[in-house]
């Protein structure tokens, strides 16, 4: 959480773009990606993450890869059906208010969807068989015929001189989402 909060978001200007609401909104729900991973991937070997501030481009990226089971694997188990298509689990895991965690989570990936697609942004996530990419023009999920062994999750945040951005709940004229 500090990583993220300090390192991630402490560049310059996520300070300066960002409300502090917006900003830790923003870090509890990629830390929903974290928690997520280490709750429900079932890796031996952990999760790896890294991220940069790329200052020519203009872009803040964050990625988190584990070699767990994987996100279509994971929803067919709870739902006890294992006939469900990849594109189709990984779409009802980023669906808002679903989650396979008994008492509940679901939210934060909404919120970071909505983030990301006001931004400009992107966030591709592969899992197994599965590949899905939500950007400004929505949400697409697939199926691949390339296999990856575990859950691998790049977001992507555009760093916009001229934007500010805040929640709808703050009083500011202009919100985040």
């Amino acid at each position: 959480m500090n990583y993220l909060k300090q390192e991630w978001l402490g560049v310059q200007w996520i300070q300066k773009h960002i409300s502090a609401h917006g900003r830790n909104a923003i870090v509890g729900a990629a830390w929903e990606i974290y928690a997520n991973a280490f709750e429900h991937s079932h890796s031996g070997i952990g999760i790896f993450s890294c991220g940069q501030y790329y200052p020519k481009m203009h872009e803040l990226k964050l990625t988190v890869v584990d070699f767990g089971i994987g996100i279509p694997q994971n929803v067919r188990s709870f739902a006890n059906n294992f006939e469900i298509a990849p594109a189709a689990a990984l779409q009802w895991a980023f669906k808002s208010g679903t989650t396979t965690k008994r008492g509940g989570r679901g939210v934060g990936l909404d919120i970071l969807k909505g983030f990301v697609a006001i931004n400009g942004g992107r966030m591709e996530t592969f899992s197994h068989d599965a590949f899905g990419l939500i950007d400004d023009r929505g949400e697409r999920y697939s199926g691949c015929t390339s296999h990856f062994e575990g859950t691998l999750v790049n977001i992507t945040l555009k760093c916009h001189e001229d934007c500010y951005y805040s929640l709808t709940s703050e009083e500011i004229s202009e919100p985040l989402f």
